[in-house]
């Protein structure tokens, strides 16, 4: 006999030293991981930045919006939901989507496994 699952259906192990037990000592679910690749001061132009975020089970970011960039997700692990303005979609590893400027956007990890992807932003002119 074979036995499968996947982490999608199997429940967190509970605890005090678990990431669970973290999670609901906060006040909210915005729980992520970003780090900058190259920032404006770094290009030529100095107007991109570019970095990865990990966004960790069951949490989301705090979203915002920029009123002079452009930006642009590729989702390169797990699934999720993006919102960006009046529109939330499913995300999932390989998509990518733009983000227009002065648009809100947040990214919501709605799973047990880590959500990551790299994103570029280019500064107007």
């Amino acid at each position: 006999m074979i036995y499968k699952t996947t982490i999608a259906t199997c429940q967190a192990e509970k605890g005090n030293n678990t990431f669970a037990e973290l999670l609901s000592k906060k006040e909210d679910n915005i729980l992520r991981d970003t780090f900058i690749f190259f920032s404006p001061e770094k290009s030529i132009t100095k107007c991109l930045t570019v970095g990865y975020t990990v966004v960790y089970p069951n949490c989301r970011t705090n979203g915002h919006s920029h009123a002079d960039k452009e930006e642009v997700y590729f989702i390169l692990t797990g699934h999720g939901k993006a919102t960006v303005g009046e529109e939330s979609f499913e995300i999932g590893a390989g998509d990518v989507f733009y983000i227009v400027p002065g648009l809100f956007h947040s990214v919501e990890n709605n799973t047990n496994e880590p959500l990551t992807y790299f994103w570029a932003i280019a500064k107007l002119d």
